[in-house]
């Protein structure tokens, strides 16, 4: 079972626990209310300045160690909370309840706080930050049973490019579709299963981004040419770009234009927002004097199958 005190992120942390003197609690919780402290769980809290400057993924994530990390059995983490700490991408609300796995004999039950799953137990699990995860292909599998279409592909699509480009912070993996085939097989009933094959399938790797995993089950919903993803694409002055969406039968480049990639590390590398800015444009102006129509899209536009469809069927889509 974790030792919370062991852990680098326990430093973060306040427990009331450790505050003997009575007429120090009570001004502590004064505080609290005053928002000087947040509660994380009952009887652990972190300072207010440092949970607000925190996105709602890190605050969720932040939940979840200390839910675990201070329960008196063992647990293992799963379904959405399980991707918050593989650092999956989940634009849905985030819940209250943390989930978990748990043997059934322990006698625990689902709370507001805590949602207990007992069924299908994993046969192995992964370590992340000190505290046991579903993996990486029983973690997919499990939105895919639960969560919305969209959203299953976003996080499977997000897995399976793992292989493809390694995520800092977490375990590495080989995941494969062929895997999550496997990890569905485990199961004895059949509750979810064709929601699942159909995220499989649809799934790809090739995705770079949430936007594009999002694009790609609209573009689909709007029954139109479904892209090719990632093509090497030559323009003008000769160099070769990798665009994030090509239609070859109407000449057409889509990308998908979040705000990550001109803010998030992963995808700046190293360049300043204002460059990476230049170089797009200087990118698109390449592509587009090859002859190459070109157009982009932002995320209100990619989680919107009716706006992206208009969108798309201006550029010349069908």
């Amino acid at each position: 079972m974790l030792n919370p005190d062991t852990v680098i992120w326990r430093d973060e942390l306040i427990l009331t626990r450790d505050i003997g003197i009575a007429g120090d609690r009570a001004i502590f919780y004064e505080r609290v209310r005053k928002g000087e402290f947040v509660a994380l769980r009952r009887g652990v809290y972190v300072a207010g300045p440092r949970w607000r400057v925190l996105s709602a993924s890190e605050q969720y994530r932040l939940r979840v160690l200390a839910a675990v990390a201070f329960s008196k059995s063992p647990l293992i983490v799963s379904h959405v909370s399980a991707a918050s700490l593989w650092d999956l991408p989940w634009f849905s609300p985030y819940p209250r309840a943390i989930h978990v796995m748990e043997v059934a004999a322990n006698g625990g039950r689902s709370s507001s706080a805590l949602a207990r799953h007992t069924f299908g137990l994993p046969d192995d699990y992964e370590t992340i930050d000190g505290v046991s995860v579903t993996s990486l292909a029983r973690t997919v599998i499990d939105i895919a049973r639960s969560a919305s279409f969209t959203q299953a592909v976003a996080i499977a699509d997000a897995a399976l490019r793992r292989t493809i480009v390694p995520w800092d912070g977490v375990p590495r993996s080989t995941l494969e579709s062929a895997d999550l085939d496997i990890e569905l097989e485990k199961f004895s009933v059949s509750q979810g299963a064709a929601r699942s094959r159909r995220v499989i399938e649809f799934a790809n790797g090739l995705a770079d981004r949430p936007g594009e995993s999002v694009s790609r089950v609209n573009v689909s919903l709007a029954r139109l040419s479904p892209p090719e993803l990632q093509v090497p694409l030559r323009g003008s002055s000769g160099r070769v770009w990798r665009v994030d969406f090509w239609w070859p039968a109407f000449n057409l480049i889509g990308e998908f234009d979040g705000k990550a990639k001109y803010t998030d590390q992963r995808y700046l590398r190293g360049r300043t927002p204002q460059e990476v800015l230049y170089d797009e444009k200087m990118r698109e102006d390449d592509l587009r004097a090859a002859e190459h129509r070109f157009t982009r899209w932002p995320w209100e536009v990619a989680i919107s199958m009716p706006r992206l469809r208009r969108h798309l069927i201006a550029a010349g889509l069908r």
